[in-house]
């Protein structure tokens, strides 16, 4: 049974330019019908759940009345142990917005940050600017709001090493306890895509390299850091650890019971696809999803041992270790090496 939840808000202001991710420009009308049909989907879950985690889109495109309808929607599925993260984009937070969140049992932000650089957030479509963020921050930490995440790119456009301390200093300045960096990617859908730009390999690995020797939190993932185990992200690792979650909306996906799920259509009327998958491509999936995790897989869990004992003849013994009884990768910028012999 999962215990885990994701919930898709797929309505945004502008479309950034590396986005494809299911999506639309809002209209206040479709929102609230689109809100009012997720709702009676949040309904159909009985139990508590370890995690919820909405996303978009932009989340915080609701207006009050609508968002504290949904969140309170929720309500009845959280403990005081419940993970509840939402995507802010900075720009449209306000005071009544937070405090809807905070008594809805929201506890965990995610800020769409994204640069430092104000001239490359134009360029990508962002409406906030660095100015904003910081002031929204502070205004997050007045209304307790302590558990922030913030989300940044690297390897984007007229991108230089000097943005990457840029971000540091605010990190620190503002005392962020969890950071998602994570590399552009061009996605078939993107605007960028449509514009023909091709990443710099050399470049994306020049600003990794930098930002690992200068960062001050713990990397525990490839693409995350925390300031401490408290500050990880429980439905991410929800993710890795293949636990099982499900998918409500738009655009979202899940996975339960060696199955995934998949929802198609559009927001007025969507359909979910069910995909049960093979044993083998269950280890399969462990691994790949296991082995971002910096501490790497747990196999003591015996669906994980039973994974590694499938596929260790096709994993190179020179680039993974097991530590503790956790299966991991020795250096973890060398994933993808060892997830091209897994495939």
């Amino acid at each position: 049974m999962y215990k885990s939840i994701y919930v898709h808000i797929p309505f945004c202001k502008m479309i950034c330019t590396y986005c494809d991710f299911k999506r639309e420009i809002n209209s206040d009308e479709n929102i609230e019908k689109y809100i009012d049909k997720i709702i009676l989907e949040i309904n159909e879950v009985k139990h508590i759940l370890k995690t919820i985690y909405i996303g978009g889109g932009t989340p915080n495109i609701l207006n009050d009345k609508l968002l504290d309808k949904f969140l309170n929607s929720l309500n009845k599925n959280i403990d005081k142990n419940t993970e509840v993260t939402i995507e802010l984009n900075p720009e449209l937070i306000t005071k009544s917005q937070l405090l809807i969140l905070k008594s809805n049992n929201v506890n965990r932000i995610s800020l769409g940050v994204q640069s430092t650089n104000n001239n490359i957030l134009k360029e990508l479509g962002r409406l906030h600017t660095i100015e904003i963020v910081n002031d929204k921050i502070a205004l997050l930490k007045k209304y307790n709001f302590e558990n922030i995440s913030c989300d940044f790119i690297y390897n984007l456009p007229n991108m230089k090493l000097s943005d990457v301390d840029d971000m540091l200093l605010f990190i620190k300045k503002n005392d962020i306890k969890h950071l998602s960096f994570y590399s552009l990617e061009i996605k078939e859908g993107s605007r960028l895509n449509k514009l023909k730009y091709k990443i710099d390999n050399e470049k994306e690995e020049e600003f990794l390299f930098y930002f690992q020797n200068k960062i001050n939190l713990n990397r525990y993932e490839i693409s995350n850091w925390s300031k401490n185990e408290n500050y990880e992200s429980k439905h991410n690792k929800a993710y890795w650890n293949m636990e099982g979650w499900k998918g409500i909306g738009y655009g979202a996906c899940g996975f339960d019971d060696n199955t995934y799920t998949e929802s198609k259509g559009k927001t007025s009327d969507w359909k979910y696809t069910y995909e049960k998958i093979s044993i083998e491509e269950l280890y399969k999936d462990i691994l790949i999803m296991g082995l971002r995790q910096v501490r790497g897989i747990n196999l003591n869990e015996e669906k994980n041992s039973q994974a590694f004992e499938f596929y260790k003849n096709s994993i190179p013994k020179n680039l993974i270790i097991i530590e503790n009884n956790y299966l991991r990768v020795k250096e973890i910028d060398l994933l993808n090496e060892v997830l091209l012999n897994i495939i």
